[in-house]
């Protein structure tokens, strides 16, 4: 269904997990509140969080009384998925695992999530009949994945010499998967899934200035950091002109990072 991306392997999000929690946990903590409102998720439900990096949505649902399991198959997500439980006080069990192969059995979860991670599985298509497979009769799934992040002119400002540099077409003319509402209802479907509705959902980032949101936007993302790291003594030229073209399209003020995501909902018959 997809080529195998670097996002569908454990390094990059190694590589990116502690600012990942200190600059998108605030804003992700949004769309995860949404997602188990959509859900339906109350007191001693059972729910399940596939690709829970470092426990955005596992941590609210233990915080409103569910019964939590997180899995991921990133080490470094998973630390800090532990400790951020411990410091909360929280009870949460976490799994290292593969979300395409879960290792519970049949109708285990009234409720399952995947956010920002099934959308870079290598096979989709097992990811939702996995999410499909775990959960009870009448139990809901919800999965999120971004809109094209060039409807964020912000955003936009900041990736474009990236994008040229590296020689990639931009997200208009190489969608990300499950950057449409078609097609994320029809693989939803395609997973087994009944009744489902996709939900565009509007999250926000404040930074006190431009170069503070290029910092943070580059140091956070996974796809920026494994370029930098690829890019060796290259990258520091080219942070540079990220932060020029930034600056020439939206002045040097404070600035609003809209993201915004499709929540995807589908029920188990």
């Amino acid at each position: 269904m997809s080529s195998v991306s670097p996002l569908a392997m454990p390094e990059a999000w190694n590589l990116v997990a502690p600012e990942y929690v200190r600059e998108l946990m605030p804003t992700f903590e949004t769309f995860s509140r949404d997602a188990l409102i959509r859900a339906g998720v109350v007191q001693g439900m059972r729910v399940v969080d596939v690709a829970a990096g470092p426990g955005t949505l596992a941590l609210l649902a233990a915080r409103n009384g569910a019964r939590v399991t997180a899995v991921d198959f990133a080490p470094e997500m998973l630390s800090a998925l532990r400790a951020r439980t411990s410091e909360a006080q929280l009870s949460v069990e976490v799994l290292e695992g593969d979300g395409m192969a879960l290792p519970f059995e049949e109708h285990a979860f009234d409720a399952a999530f995947s956010m920002f991670g099934l959308m870079f599985f290598p096979e989709r298509e097992r990811g939702f009949r996995e999410l499909h497979r775990v959960l009870k009769p009448g139990g809901r799934a919800v999965i999120s994945s971004w809109t094209p992040f060039d409807r964020s002119r912000e955003l936009r400002a900041v990736y474009t010499p990236l994008w040229e540099a590296l020689g990639v077409p931009p997200p208009t003319a190489a969608p990300a998967p499950l950057s449409d509402a078609e097609s994320c209802q029809r693989e939803m479907g395609q997973g087994g899934f009944c009744d489902v509705t996709v939900h565009e959902v509007e999250g926000h980032i404040d930074y006190p200035s431009t170069a503070a949101m290029v910092d943070a936007t580059t140091r956070s993302s996974a796809p920026v950091v494994l370029a930098s790291k690829a890019m060796g003594d290259q990258w520091e030229p080219l942070l540079w002109s990220m932060h020029e073209r930034a600056l020439s399209e939206l002045g040097s003020g404070p600035q609003r990072v809209t993201l915004t995501a499709y929540l995807t909902v589908g029920a188990r018959r």
